[in-house]
């Protein structure tokens, strides 16, 4: 268990550096490829005989071992892509390591690290979050040598815990993987790994920002170093399928695919209804979407399971379809299939996906799908796949089909990406005033509002109380627009009771079939639009009745109010359009992932 915090001495030869980066990076790699299937991944010596030759660089703890991390460390400056690669690629090593070699590795490890901390802090520049860090792990490892819970044998049944602040742990927080009681997260012996991962993890990562400051862009100025650096993300391109590759931050599950596919282009959109309306595709079809599923960061492992969930389910489309089920041999071929798309089985060629101008190339065959619905599919048919993403946006999906019919297919991928973007933000938006707003609320509600009505004159009842609690006694046989009345008569007569203050009754939009008044909301069966429009006038506005970014809210008597949600056009856009251009689907997605 190494974390890479003191960095190798001794002398070299440029020539046995490079080899001994190489040889780690093509190894991370099938690591990161295979993750999921440990049987796959120790046999990784075993299927590359040029990782086995040159294995010595991968002994944990090892001078090699050292020297070549800290080169591929190195080669992260100035490459975006290949840091994010490596970070996530050394934490699935790390923890691959920690699995394989049980208590005396983490006790080895804790002892070598805590060693490695005093030098830090003795001799290396750090910025001020790295010291406070390193001293919060410091005293972490203490604390769990003390407790005893590397050498506990009961895990599931223990009490053994420690308690570390919120902040070295913040994915685990996140995905609610731990409790936090008071800014501090408590850690058991069930989820000691998890803690250990998420410290090697943001050690890695303020190692990497701590070269800038001790000087590495110098290093990497001389000639010898770039040439070493170049050759290294030359070897990664090409390993990891191309230059297009960027890895999504987020590891997806087969389980995921489904609430990402709005995020998907067109052309991948239209694979998965078809997939999901008959539960097949087609072969190269089927190729397309597996790969495109490969590019945006699903796993091998995953990657099939996604396809078994499919194919093990009755067939659902025509007889001349795909009618393969995932049973017996065919279970095998597909799996052998996948495998062999990520490079695993076979020749182990790293197959990428389909490029935007491969596959508006392609011409539609018979009963294959084809590849760039903007090049391929006619006005009818396009507008009806448009139609649920614009809804009411004609202006843009008017230019949209101008493109398309100029032979400009990524161009009209590129307004729809856009406009994505745009939707997206504003959803954003959206959540952060709601969040306001009910901040608000929840300040009100923490006062005793109290409601006394005496006109029996302009209401048939003599009392209506609005209770803490937020509920309204509604008097039996009134009809809703008499309560709405009722309320206006109430607003005009309310008492102010230790130090309240007066509200006005807030109405909602007609169109939503419900009235509110301070937070209340009161179901109506019926609604009379006289009334409604009557009320309208009289308070300004109706609130939008949907949530829907694409559906226009205006007010009963016609009048838009500032609350609606906005349609916006191609002069929205333009500050976004820039950074929409792509040339995978894979990119598409990622950049509306954000």
């Amino acid at each position: 268990m190494t974390f890479y915090i003191k960095p190798p001495e001794g002398n070299v030869s440029l020539s046995s550096l490079y080899q001994y980066a190489e040889t780690r990076l093509l190894f991370l790699s099938q690591v990161h490829q295979r993750w999921g299937d440990d049987d796959q991944v120790r046999r990784i010596t075993t299927d590359h005989p040029s990782i086995r030759s040159n294995s010595e660089c991968l002994i944990e703890g090892s001078r090699k071992d050292r020297m070549s991390h800290f080169v591929l460390r190195l080669a992260t400056l100035g490459n975006e892509q290949f840091r994010t690669f490596f970070i996530e690629a050394e934490t699935l090593l790390f923890e691959h390591r920690l699995q394989c070699g049980g208590e005396p590795v983490i006790i080895n490890g804790i002892s070598d690290f805590k060693r490695h901390i005093h030098f830090a802090l003795k001799y290396m520049r750090l910025t001020t979050s790295h010291h406070t860090f390193i001293l919060q792990v410091q005293k972490t490892l203490n604390d769990i040598l003390r407790a005893g819970m590397v050498a506990c044998t009961m895990k599931e049944t223990c009490h053994h815990f420690i308690k570390v602040p919120w902040t070295m742990v913040e994915s685990l927080v996140k995905e609610r993987s731990v409790a936090v009681n008071a800014s501090e997260v408590v850690i058991t012996c069930q989820t000691l790994l998890l803690l250990l991962y998420e410290i090697f993890k943001t050690t890695l990562e303020f190692g990497i920002k701590q070269l800038s400051l001790c000087g590495a862009e110098d290093l990497v100025s001389d000639t010898r170093i770039r040439q070493v650096k170049k050759n290294i993300i030359r070897v990664f391109i090409k390993h990891q399928g191309g230059s297009h590759l960027i890895l999504s931050s987020k590891r997806l599950c087969h389980t995921d695919i489904e609430n990402e596919v709005p995020y998907f282009p067109l052309c991948m959109q239209e694979l998965h209804k078809i997939l999901s309306s008959t539960s097949r595709l087609r072969h190269h079809a089927r190729i397309r979407y597996t790969l495109f599923l490969k590019d945006i960061g699903l796993p091998v492992m995953e990657n099939i399971a996604f396809w078994e969930n499919f194919y093990c389910k009755p067939h659902l489309g025509h007889s001349a379809g795909c009618c393969h089920t995932w049973e017996g041999n065919d279970r095998k071929r597909y799996t052998y299939g996948i495998r062999h798309l990520y490079g695993i089985e076979g020749g182990r060629k790293n197959y990428t996906s389909h490029s935007c101008t491969s596959l508006q190339a392609l011409l539609p065959q018979p009963l294959e799908t084809g590849g760039c619905p903007y090049a391929s599919y006619d006005e009818a048919e396009l507008s009806l796949l448009l139609n649920p993403i614009l809804k009411d946006h004609l202006q843009l999906q008017n230019i949209i089909m101008k493109e398309v019919k100029a032979g400009r297919p990524n161009a009209a991928c590129k307004i729809v990406l856009a406009f994505t973007l745009f939707i997206h933000k504003e959803h954003g938006r959206k959540r952060c005033k709601k969040k306001d707003m009910q901040h608000l609320e929840d300040a009100k509600d923490k006062r005793h509002y109290t409601y006394n009505l005496s006109n029996a004159e302009s209401c048939n009842t003599s009392n209506l109380t609005l209770k803490k609690e937020g509920s309204v006694s509604e008097p039996v046989g009134k009809t809703h627009c008499q309560v709405i009345h009722d309320l206006e008569s109430l607003s005009k007569n309310m008492t102010k009771n230790n130090n309240e203050v007066s509200l006005k009754p807030e109405i909602s939009s007609c169109n939503d079939k419900e009235f509110r008044h301070s937070g209340l909301i009161t179901k109506s069966t019926t609604v009379n639009d006289s009334a409604c429009i009557k009320h309208c006038s009289v308070n300004g506005e109706c609130f939008p009745s949907s949530s829907s970014v694409n559906t226009p809210a205006r007010s009963c008597n016609g009048v838009k109010n500032d609350l609606q949600v906005l349609l916006c056009d191609i002069e929205d856009l333009k500050d976004i359009l820039p950074k929409c251009n792509v040339s995978r689907p894979s990119q598409y997605y990622l950049k509306a992932r954000g």
